[in-house]
């Protein structure tokens, strides 16, 4: 079965990349981040006071799957965790200078990412400077079949190219998130200048 899941992973993904027009930004082989120029679907307040509208400009993160180190059969220990980290931290600084030098990038007002994770990502995600928004809670009819079906994607992702992230995880127990931060606490933390 794990040899029909990666197939079918490593024929849509690419596709899926196309049609949401994200793209690698660097050639650094430690990078594990890729971006998308979009659009903000709706309005919000950041933590830092940030207005974002529905149609602000803004830069989606989206990871890099084949390039997240893979995991001890054990699942993630001290080890794996201390170089995933560093090797995020260092795609955010890359991220930056690319938005300090693309001038379709320097219109944006946020960041946002947005994926289906466990409890334990999400004091990572509000360690490195990010809102995090719980989407599935209160969801209801396409919206909610829709968290759903992404939320079994990143479960196909995951069992394609880290299936130790999945020890003792069950589809169920993923939830869907988005992250945002301001385009200027982003730059701010992570930007040259």
């Amino acid at each position: 079965m794990q040899p029909i899941i990666q197939a079918f992973v490593h024929q849509l993904d690419p596709v899926l990349r196309r049609v949401h027009r994200v793209w690698e930004f660097t050639e650094d082989p430690q990078c594990v981040l890729r971006v998308a120029l979009s659009f903000s679907n709706q309005d919000l307040q950041l933590s830092d006071g940030t207005q974002i509208r529905r149609g602000d400009r803004i830069v989606e993160l989206h990871l890099w799957n084949e390039r997240i180190p893979r995991m001890p059969p054990e699942g993630p220990d001290l080890a794996w965790s201390l170089q995933f980290y560093r090797r995020l931290l260092a795609s955010l600084r890359l991220v930056a200078r690319w938005m300090e030098h693309h001038p379709e990038a320097g219109q944006a007002r946020a960041l946002r990412g947005e994926t289906s994770m466990v409890d334990p990502a999400r004091g990572l995600i509000q360690a490195l400077g990010f809102d995090l928004i719980l989407l599935e809670r209160g969801a209801r009819g396409w919206r909610r079949l829709r968290y759903q079906m992404d939320d079994f994607y990143v479960w196909l992702l995951m069992r394609t190219y880290n299936p130790a992230s999945l020890r003792n995880r069950r589809l169920h127990q993923l939830e869907r998130v988005q992250f945002w931060i301001s385009r200027e606490a982003f730059l701010r933390r992570y930007g040259t200048s």
